[in-house]
């Protein structure tokens, strides 16, 4: 599983900020997004790729249950992408904010809320889609895939939280 090409770029894509000189105007982060809107669209989309191809290799699927489980499975990704977007862009105000030299307590305040919300976002968009598999496949196919999920999220949480330095 090679998600760690991704994730580096992602990383150097937070820390883009912290490398600008202090004085200059830092860019917002839709500007960032923008400005490399191609390359993090095709990034966003190998990890998206490489991600299906692990569920795929791990779920074990009959042809029957993966006639069922791939239709439900892309709409989660499609909507998890979404999320996945707001977190790219919660890092980059966070990086910003960090290269300020003084992340302010409003300023943590408003990012731990959007952590949180986010956190529960991608909770409830799991749960439901754990819930259409059971409903669709069968309850061990969603426990199998529940597993897999947690395992991947796990894995891309620590590796870019192992690449954002801590506020100060």
């Amino acid at each position: 599983m090679s998600l760690r090409p991704t994730l580096a770029l992602l990383a150097a894509l937070v820390s883009l900020p912290l490398m600008a000189a202090q004085n200059d105007p830092q860019p917002s982060s839709k500007e960032l997004m923008k400005e490399h809107q191609a390359q993090i669209q095709n990034d966003l989309a190998d990890v998206d790729y490489k991600r299906k191809r692990i569920v795929e290799a791990n779920m074990n699927l009959t042809d029957q249950e993966g006639e069922k489980f791939w239709p439900i499975y892309n709409t989660y990704r499609t909507e998890s992408d979404k999320l996945s977007k707001e977190t790219l862009k919660l890092l980059l105000d966070y990086a910003q904010a960090y290269n300020s030299g003084n992340v302010t307590d409003d300023q943590a305040s408003k990012l731990i809320d959007r952590v949180e919300e986010l956190q529960e976002d991608r909770l409830e968009l799991r749960d439901k889609y754990v819930k259409r598999i059971a409903k669709n496949v069968s309850p061990k196919r969603a426990m199998r895939f529940l597993q897999i999920e947690i395992q991947l999220d796990a894995i891309a949480t620590l590796e870019i939280g192992r690449q954002v330095p801590l506020v100060e």
